[in-house]
Parts: C-alpha cells; sequence; structure tokens
C-alpha cells in the first residue's frame, strides 16, 4: 500500500511539473507562413538587412489577437506633419507577429522616412512585409511605399524599417501609405508598446511589443493545479 502511494505521489508530482513546463515554456521555433517566409532575414542586433516580401505567395497572418490605430501630429520648421500608425498582432501558429503601417496625411509638410517599433530585445526577430494589407480585413490598407531595409538596435530593444534610407523619393509622401510591415518573433505573449514615425521630427504613439510575462490566466491556471497538487499530496500521506 504504501508503494503504491509513493507512486502516486511521483506522478502527481511529474504531472504538475509537465504542466509547469507546458505553461512558461517558450517555443523558439518561428511556426506559420508569414514567420517561415519572414525567417529568411534575421535581424541580430546591430544589423541591418532587407525585409522580405511575403505578399507574393500569399502568406497567411494567423489568428488576430488585438489591433488599435493611433493619430499623431507634430511640427517642424517645414510645417505641421500628421498621420497614423495602425499596428496588430498575430498569432501566427504559435509565435507572435507584430504588424504596423504609416499614413501620411495629404496636408503634411514632409515625407516620412522611418518607423521605428520597441521593445524587442531579448527575442528573435525577422523582418518582413506585405503590400496587401486590405486582404487582412483590419486596421490596414494596401500600401505602395516599401521600407528599403531594416535594422536593429545594438541592444535589439529597437527595430527600424528605413524607407529612404539612400533614396529620399521612396520616403511615404503626404498622402500616402506605407505596406504593412512585420516583425515575426519566438514571442508567445504581448504587451503595451511604443512605435514612433521618424523624419525632420517625431512623434510616439501606443502599439504592442512582446514580453515573457505569463497573462493573469495563466498564473490562476497554475496556482489552482499547485493548490490540487498539495491536496492530492495531503491524502496520500494520510
Amino acid at each position: 500500500m504504501i508503494t503504491q502511494l509513493k507512486t502516486l505521489n511521483r506522478k502527481a508530482t511529474f504531472i504538475a511539473i509537465a504542466v509547469f513546463v507546458g505553461l512558461f515554456g517558450v517555443s523558439t521555433a518561428m511556426a506559420g507562413t508569414i514567420a517561415a517566409c519572414a525567417a529568411a532575414d534575421p535581424v541580430p542586433p546591430g544589423n541591418i538587412n532587407f525585409p522580405i516580401d511575403c505578399t507574393i505567395p500569399p502568406s497567411t497572418s494567423g489568428t488576430l489577437e488585438a489591433s488599435e490605430t493611433e493619430m499623431f501630429t507634430y511640427t517642424t520648421t517645414s510645417g505641421t506633419t500628421s498621420g497614423s500608425i495602425s499596428s496588430a498582432v498575430y498569432d501566427d501558429g504559435g509565435t507572435l507577429d507584430f504588424y504596423y503601417q504609416l499614413s501620411n496625411d495629404a496636408s503634411s509638410a514632409t515625407p516620412l522616412t522611418t518607423l521605428s517599433a520597441s521593445s524587442f530585445a531579448g527575442f528573435d526577430t525577422n523582418d518582413a512585409y506585405i503590400d496587401n494589407g486590405s486582404s487582412l480585413g483590419t486596421v490596414f490598407v494596401d500600401g505602395t511605399f516599401q521600407p528599403l531595409t531594416a535594422g536593429n538596435s545594438i541592444d535589439g530593444i529597437t527595430t527600424d524599417f528605413y524607407f529612404g534610407a539612400s533614396n529620399p523619393l521612396n520616403d511615404v509622401a503626404p498622402g500616402g501609405q506605407s505596406v504593412v510591415l512585420i516583425i515575426s518573433t519566438n514571442a508567445t505573449t504581448f504587451t503595451n508598446g511604443n512605435a514612433a514615425v521618424l523624419d525632420s521630427g517625431s512623434a510616439t504613439v501606443t502599439s504592442y511589443q512582446p514580453t515573457t510575462v505569463p497573462e493573469p490566466a495563466t498564473f490562476a491556471l497554475l496556482g489552482l493545479g499547485l493548490v490540487g497538487l498539495a491536496g492530492l499530496r495531503r491524502r496520500f500521506c494520510r
């Protein structure tokens, strides 16, 4: 009888550990078609690469987790520039992709040269874009202006998409929209973050970023599991 109780106790402990690992383990696999497409263009911290066009063949985006559009306005010696940054998070087969699109108002005094997103420190990132944003059916539209390059800061916190890096005519002109910019990651959870637009001036809006912090529901589930295990152990000890 004592041997059977010890066996059950070990099994219960094993199950609890398996649940714990399943809840907190972070997959490094880049699953899904956008992630697979973008994986051809990894951007290590401090490096600059060329974003991959994932429009053709059509690449599915996965499951929409969140989206928003934030307006911005700033003034420089050239005048007032305004527009919006749309952003979204997609679950691409178990890992998260972060989407962005710049829109420049027709009345803006300047074109937009750079979109900067943060924070991605501690995560693998791969950069891509699609030009058929309207097919996503969310906050995005079909865009025209493609980024020439994309790069990560040395600390890995910021990922930047540069439009007119070597050709100012490629900047997002007044009245224009960028293609949908994609940062594919190995993250599995996200939280609030920031995105910024840059030219001769700058503006920052709220967006999304990856995080390693489990969601409250995960903590609750883990707590229930541990409580159940404690009760099971007491029962076995009797």
